[in-house]
């Protein structure tokens, strides 16, 4: 968005109304197809409001035409985000990720990214490390197999490396 590139695909579309694969209500973006030669179906997903508790998902990603392509998907939820600036009645919305998943630290270049893009990332993957030990903790109390610290011990020092600040 800040260097002005426009995909040659959506980034985003709603999920769980009819448990189709591009559904609305909702969707982010269009790609490169001018909105005049889109489907009148297609034309009210994207051009329909984002509200809050829409479950979304969130596909940035980067082709080059003929070499090869890359895309990171995530589900999101629009939820309220308070802001110190209140301009209307309009809620001022933000999304939170469905799955506490660590980014697949190989795949990003560290070097590349702003200090608040960092910071975002180390964010998310505390909460992914706080919420996912608390459900392995869970899991690990309730017991009924054989192993079980064995797999907790594995499993958390996998969450640990994998969450550490980049």
């Amino acid at each position: 968005w800040r260097d002005g590139m426009n995909f040659l695909h959506g980034t985003g579309h709603g999920i769980g109304a009819y448990l189709n694969v591009h559904e609305g209500p909702a969707g982010i973006g269009g790609g490169a197809t001018d909105i005049g030669q889109v489907s009148e179906a297609r034309r009210r997903m994207y051009l329909y409001p984002i509200e809050a508790g829409h479950y979304l998902s969130d596909e940035p990603g980067f082709y080059l035409e003929g070499k090869f392509g890359i895309r990171i998907e995530a589900d999101l939820i629009v939820v309220e985000q308070p802001t110190h600036f209140a301009w209307g009645s309009r809620p001022y919305l933000g999304f939170r990720y469905c799955s506490p998943v660590p980014f697949c630290r190989a795949l990003i270049e560290v070097e590349l990214l702003e200090p608040r893009q960092r910071e975002w990332v180390d964010a998310f993957h505390v909460r992914c490390r706080d919420e996912v030990n608390a459900e392995l903790l869970r899991r690990a109390a309730a017991g009924g197999k054989d192993g079980v610290e064995e797999d907790l011990a594995r499993s958390q020092a996998w969450l640990w490396r994998e969450t550490q600040p980049l």
